[in-house]
C-alpha cells in the first residue's frame, strides 16, 4: 500500500489516502478533482519519505 496525496493548482494538498494500487489511485484521483476543465491538478506518490509526481502509465513515482 501506498500513499497518495492530490494537489489543485494553487499547490495546496486537499486530499491524501492509503491506496493498494497505481490503476485505484489514479481513479482516486480523478475523483478528487473538483474542475477537470482546470489545468494543473496532480497527484504524488510517498516513497522513502519523500513525495515525487504520480505517473499512471508506469506505476510508479518520477522526480
Amino acid at each position: 500500500m501506498a500513499n497518495y496525496r492530490v494537489i489543485n493548482p494553487e499547490g495546496d494538498v486537499v486530499a491524501t489516502r492509503d491506496i493498494e494500487s497505481a490503476e485505484d489511485a489514479h481513479a482516486w484521483f480523478v475523483d478528487q478533482k473538483a474542475d477537470n476543465t482546470e489545468l494543473g491538478w496532480r497527484m504524488e506518490v510517498e516513497h522513502d519519505g519523500e513525495w515525487s509526481f504520480f505517473d499512471d502509465t508506469e506505476g510508479k513515482g518520477n522526480t
